[in-house]
């Protein structure tokens, strides 16, 4: 199959080299004809012929760049419609994941709206809120790497533990690295776990070296898994979770993705009162 398929490319490439080569011999014979005669009506004459040349160069040229250019805008949307299907598949599997247990089912639909609505109010583009949508949906995928008795443990995670689920982003960035409609959004999977102090992983990153995108995740996600039941808690109210969210800034969370939060879930920042959520634990895994 490789092998017709460069024989094909070969053959598509030669529809544009045929007729160049070919006026290149023919301009180059006239020129010698007209060399060696040096005769003014033969010398019009052979113009003549050189200029017809060179239009049926031209037209031979444009008319195989043209099914070339054909060619290769079938194979774009042949591209595109296998991405929207390959992401649907990713699509369908986080749901089935997440529906096999209760405490994080529906919990990636919830991050992506959030950060898609987050992303609105920090003025990005419908574009680019799509693209946050949709990472948003997909941000998890890694956990498929998890054991599952891992992530529905009712206990505390053991260092092992921890360090199992620390490469979930990393196994998300790897999964999603073919989708050319993420290639840009990837980081933000990447590194929707780091912390604006260097504590979070996979790389530690800080500050304004982690994406703003990530930095939304890391909100919503956090926001999501504080006011949802967890193995090991109960869920807390909104206002709670923004509290917390805002007593771990500047440190852990982005201030201004804690603010825009408090707006998209309708609390008010001074209105909200820490609970004792230990630190958000849930959001650090």
């Amino acid at each position: 199959m490789h092998l017709l398929r460069r024989v094909k490319v070969v053959a598509d490439a030669c529809q544009v080299v045929r007729p160049v080569g070919v006026a290149v011999v023919a301009i180059a014979f006239v020129a010698c004809v007209m060399t060696i005669t040096g005769a003014h009506a033969t010398s019009l004459v052979l113009g003549v012929i050189i200029a017809l040349i060179a239009g049926v160069l031209v037209f031979q040229v444009r008319r195989a760049v043209s099914e070339l250019s054909g060619k290769a805008d079938l194979l774009k949307k042949a591209s595109r419609e296998a991405e929207r299907h390959y992401v649907d598949v990713l699509r369908r599997i986080v749901r089935f994941v997440e529906a096999r247990n209760r405490f994080r089912c529906g919990h990636s639909e919830r991050v992506a709206r959030i950060s898609a609505e987050m992303a609105r109010k920090f003025g990005f583009d419908e574009k680019r809120v799509a693209q946050i949508e949709l990472a948003g949906h997909l941000h998890d995928i890694g956990l498929l790497a998890v054991h599952e008795k891992v992530l529905s443990d009712r206990g505390l995670f053991g260092p092992e533990d921890f360090r199992d689920v620390r490469k979930h982003p990393v196994v998300a960035h790897e999964i999603l690295r073919p989708l050319e409609s993420l290639s840009d959004i990837l980081p933000a999977i990447r590194h929707h776990h780091e912390r604006m102090n260097g504590t979070g992983y996979p790389d530690g990153l800080v500050g304004e070296q982690i994406p703003l995108e990530a930095r939304i995740f890391a909100v919503a996600d956090a926001y999501d898994a504080m006011t949802h039941d967890r193995p090991h808690r109960y869920a807390v109210a909104p206002a709670q979770a923004v509290a917390e969210l805002r007593r771990c800034t500047p440190d852990g969370y982005d201030a201004d993705c804690v603010r825009v939060l408090a707006e998209v879930v309708n609390v008010p920042l001074m209105q909200a009162k820490p609970a004792p959520i230990d630190e958000a634990l849930a959001a650090a895994r």
